[in-house]
């Protein structure tokens, strides 16, 4: 588990966050969601987020963590939510993911 004030430390400069969670009891891990809670709270200068994650059976994980971010001045980028364990597609969504994250960094002057 992450330490919180790392956290928080590392929220103050980022430019994109990107939320990871498996769906457990139809919703986000707790410590994931503890985490979209302190980063609402914190109200880094982030321009971006996402959320990446898992499956078994369904749920309401990303409008969960979605609505626990609100306070975010943020372009949401489209989530890639993989149902079981990642397939071949799914990797390649997170490449795509990466790749749009990266073009929006550079749009910002952020990276060359």
């Amino acid at each position: 588990m992450t330490d919180i004030g790392k956290l928080a430390i590392s929220l103050v400069d980022a430019a994109t966050i990107v939320l990871g969670s498996s769906t457990v009891l139809a919703g986000a891990h707790p410590v994931a969601a503890y985490a979209a809670v302190l980063a609402n709270a914190l109200r880094p200068k982030a321009r971006f987020a996402s959320i990446i994650g898992s499956y078994g059976w369904g749920g309401k994980m990303v409008e969960q963590l979605t609505g626990l971010i609100s306070n975010l001045k943020v372009e949401i980028l489209k989530p890639v939510i993989a149902k079981g364990y990642p397939k071949d597609d799914d990797f390649e969504a997170l490449e795509v993911l990466a790749d749009e994250i990266l073009a929006k960094h550079k749009e910002l002057g952020i990276v060359d």
